[in-house]
């Protein structure tokens, strides 16, 4: 962008996925990025005037620019960045992107998921997210990652649902099927053990993503200890 380099600010709250995903981003163009984490159920009035869905991620490029939605901001920060992400092959691109916008569709599963009253409800919602994920592993080409041996845009974006279905699957096992989705779960523990990936997640996501499982009362919550049946204001949308 004729040589400015922008000073980058990424707004975010602790729970988001999509914030994750930015956040995997930047690390892993090497951008420098301050970040600053507000509290949904009570934002602060400078972000409802800078985010017109009044959603997280919201990333600031220099002192007056200012982008909303993680596929924008993405998008952005490949065509910034000198060293590119994408692969240069036009239908391999456009495939990344299919599949990214897929994955942000299973993040909505997640949702259902942990919701559903009952446990037929439950097991029911369970084999839908089955079924989404059994087209991702057979479009997965077995190398180190899901589409080759290079960390892309897509591995940004599943990671954060990774990320969850681990954690939904330490309370409630039969989420993620090493023989079923034997590539999916391969590039679960890449993920899992990637530096970035790891600093993209808030130190204490885990137990207030526990919480806000607590929170929204599903069968799902029936699995959770009562000391993480939150009864805090939280935003419940993530």
């Amino acid at each position: 962008m004729g040589g400015q380099s922008l000073k980058f600010k990424l707004v975010s709250y602790k729970l988001c996925p999509f914030v994750q995903q930015v956040f995997i981003a930047l690390s892993l163009k090497g951008l420098d990025f301050d970040i600053e984490y507000i509290d949904l159920s009570n934002p602060p009035t400078w972000f409802t005037k800078v985010s017109p869905l009044k959603k997280v991620p919201v990333l600031f490029a220099g002192t007056d620019q200012v982008l909303f939605e993680s596929i924008a901001i993405i998008e952005f920060i490949e065509d910034y960045a000198e060293q590119k992400t994408y692969p240069s092959d036009l239908f391999e691109r456009s495939r990344d992107r299919a599949w990214i916008q897929f994955i942000n569709q299973l993040m909505w599963c997640l949702y259902d998921l942990s919701v559903k009253g009952s446990e037929e409800e439950y097991g029911s919602t369970v084999g839908t997210l089955h079924k989404k994920l059994d087209e991702l592993e057979a479009a997965s080409h077995g190398g180190k990652y899901l589409f080759g041996d290079s960390f892309s845009f897509v591995e940004a974006a599943v990671a954060p649902l990774l990320l969850r279905l681990s954690y939904i699957d330490e309370i409630a096992p039969g989420l993620l099927d090493e023989v079923r989705h034997s590539n999916i779960c391969r590039v679960n523990n890449q993920l899992m053990a990637d530096a970035n990936v790891q600093r993209s997640a808030h130190s204490d996501l885990k137990q207030a993503y526990y919480k806000l499982l607590g929170k929204r009362q599903g069968y799902l919550s029936t699995f959770l200890p009562e000391k993480l049946k939150s009864a805090e204001s939280m935003p419940l949308r993530y």
